[in-house]
C-alpha cells in the first residue's frame, strides 16, 4: 500500500466534478468558498469509501467510537502538508447527542436517515483556493476507483454544471409569528425559573422542489461564500450546509473551537453595513450570549484536554450575508485520549444548544416539535496525517423525495426580544432561500 499524490490544475467550481463522481457511492464534499477567511483555504471531495459506518438508531457511543477508531487504523500514518490524505469523512446528526440526556424524549425524525454516517476514504481531490492548485491523493492497492478514471473525470469537470432545479412550492415557516412569540415566552419562563441560561431555538421552513440538488448546492455556495460548506448524499437524501462556523479542529494535539453567537445583517450600503458591524461589536446582549457558550465549550473541552484558553473573545467576522460575533478557544489534548473521543464528548456544539447543554436540549425537543436531523450536527474529516477538522451544520438544506427543509435559529437569553430574534432568524437564511427561488 502506497500513497500517490498528483498536482492538477486549479478547479474553481466543483459542481461538474461532483456530478460525475455521484455515479460512485458515498459522495462527499467539504468545501471553502471564502479564500480570504483564515479557515477558507481548502476543499476536499471524494466518493467510494472502502468501509462505511451507518447507524439509524441511538446506540452505544463506546461501540461507535471503537468502530471508527478501527476504520482509521487501516491506513498508515504519515505527516503531510495537505489537510487530508485519506482517512475518515463523516457526518453526525444533531440527534446523535440525544442518548446523553437524562430524560427519554419523544423526538420526531425523518424516515431512515442515519444518526451518523462515516466512511473510510482512500482517495480525494484536495483543492487549494489560496495557491490556486488542485491535488489528487490516492492510496494504491486500497482505493476502489481506478486512478486514471478519476483523472479523466477531473479533466472533464471544467465545464459548468447544466442541471435544472426549481422550487415548485415556496418556503413556508412551520410556525406562525404568534407561535414563535409563544415559544420565546416559554423559554423566558424557564430562564426565570432557573432551568437554563440560554436556549438555541430554531424554526423550520418547508418547500417543494424538482430537479437536481447539486444545482441547488451550486447556487447556495455562490450566494453564501463561507469557509465550511459541505454536501453529501445518502440513499434518497441529499444534504447541503453553507456554514460559517467551525466546531473543533486538531493538529499536533492542539485543539481549537470557534463558537458563533451574535448576528447582524449585511447591507449594500457601506455606511449601514459598518453601523451594523459596530452595533454587533458593542452589544452587551450578544456578548453575554457568546460568553455563556464560551464557558460551556471550555467545560466540554476540559473533559479530554488541558491548558484551555480563550485567546480571542468577541471578534467580529463578516460573511456575504451577515456579520457574526466569534470567539476562539484553544486547548491541548490529553495523551490518553483521541480526537474522536474529544469530538463526540463535546457533541453537539454548545452554540446550537444553549446552556446548560442537557437541559437546553430537553427544552429544544419540547418546543421545536420537528426533527433537526443533520441540521446543527457536524461534518468532519480525520486524515491519516492526524489532522482533524469539523464544522457546525447551520444554514442547511435537506432534499428528500421532492421535499425541501431548512432551519434557522438563535440563542435566546433573558434579555431577548422576540421581535428581534424572529427577524434575526430570517436574516440568517432569507438570502439563501431566495437564491433557490429566483
Amino acid at each position: 500500500m502506497k500513497l500517490d499524490t498528483a498536482k492538477l490544475p486549479y478547479l474553481a467550481d466543483s459542481s461538474q466534478l461532483l456530478s460525475q463522481l455521484r455515479r460512485l457511492s458515498g459522495l462527499v464534499a467539504l468545501e471553502s468558498d471564502n479564500s480570504e477567511h483564515e479557515n477558507g483555504r481548502w476543499s476536499i471531495i471524494s466518493a467510494a469509501p472502502v468501509k462505511t459506518y451507518r447507524a439509524t438508531d441511538r446506540h452505544c457511543s463506546a461501540e461507535m467510537l471503537q468502530t471508527l477508531e478501527s476504520f482509521y487504523s487501516l491506513l498508515p500514518k504519515q505527516s503531510h502538508e495537505l489537510p487530508f490524505i485519506g482517512g475518515l469523512l463523516g457526518h453526525a446528526s444533531y440527534d446523535l447527542g440525544q442518548p446523553s440526556l437524562d430524560k427519554s424524549l419523544n423526538i420526531p425524525s425523518f424516515d431512515n436517515l442515519p444518526k451518523i454516517l462515516v466512511g473510510l476514504y482512500t482517495w480525494a481531490f484536495v483543492i487549494d483556493h489560496q495557491e490556486k492548485v488542485s491535488h489528487l491523493v490516492y492510496w494504491e492497492g486500497m482505493s476502489i476507483p481506478n486512478k486514471s478514471d478519476l483523472l479523466d473525470m477531473f479533466n472533464d469537470s471544467f465545464q459548468p454544471l447544466t442541471a435544472d432545479f426549481k422550487v415548485t412550492d415556496s418556503f413556508k415557516s412551520m410556525w406562525s409569528k404568534d407561535t414563535y412569540k409563544q415559544k420565546i415566552q416559554v423559554i423566558h419562563n424557564y430562564i426565570q425559573g432557573g432551568d437554563c441560561y440560554q436556549i438555541n431555538l430554531a424554526q423550520c421552513f418547508k418547500a417543494k422542489y424538482s430537479g437536481d440538488s447539486l444545482e441547488a448546492y451550486s447556487r447556495l455556495r455562490k450566494a453564501a461564500q463561507v469557509p465550511f460548506a459541505s454536501y453529501f448524499e445518502d440513499m434518497e437524501m441529499s444534504f447541503a450546509s453553507l456554514s460559517p462556523e467551525m466546531f473543533i479542529t486538531c493538529d499536533n494535539d492542539k485543539v481549537t473551537t470557534k463558537p458563533i453567537k451574535g448576528t447582524q445583517p449585511r447591507s449594500q450600503s457601506v455606511l449601514i453595513d459598518n453601523k451594523n458591524k459596530n452595533k454587533l461589536k458593542e452589544s452587551t446582549k450578544d456578548q453575554a450570549e457568546n460568553l455563556m457558550i464560551v464557558d460551556l465549550l471550555r467545560n466540554d473541552l476540559s473533559k479530554n484536554a488541558s491548558q484551555v484558553k480563550v485567546p480571542k473573545l468577541f471578534d467580529v467576522e463578516s460573511f456575504s450575508t451577515v456579520h457574526h460575533l466569534v470567539s476562539t478557544i484553544t486547548a491541548q489534548m490529553n495523551p490518553s485520549t483521541s480526537i474522536l473521543k474529544l469530538f463526540l464528548d463535546a457533541f453537539p456544539g454548545g452554540s446550537i444548544t444553549g446552556a446548560p447543554k442537557k437541559r437546553a436540549m430537553e427544552i429544544i425537543s419540547e418546543l421545536e416539535g420537528f426533527p433537526r436531523s443533520f441540521y446543527c450536527g457536524s461534518s468532519f474529516y480525520y486524515s491519516c496525517s492526524g489532522k482533524f477538522s469539523s464544522n457546525i451544520l447551520i444554514r442547511s438544506f435537506l432534499f428528500q423525495r421532492g421535499n425541501l427543509f431548512t432551519w434557522s435559529g438563535g440563542g435566546i437569553i433573558a434579555d431577548s426580544k422576540w421581535e428581534l430574534e424572529y427577524q434575526e432568524s430570517l436574516d440568517k437564511i432569507s438570502r439563501l432561500m431566495a437564491s433557490l427561488q429566483g
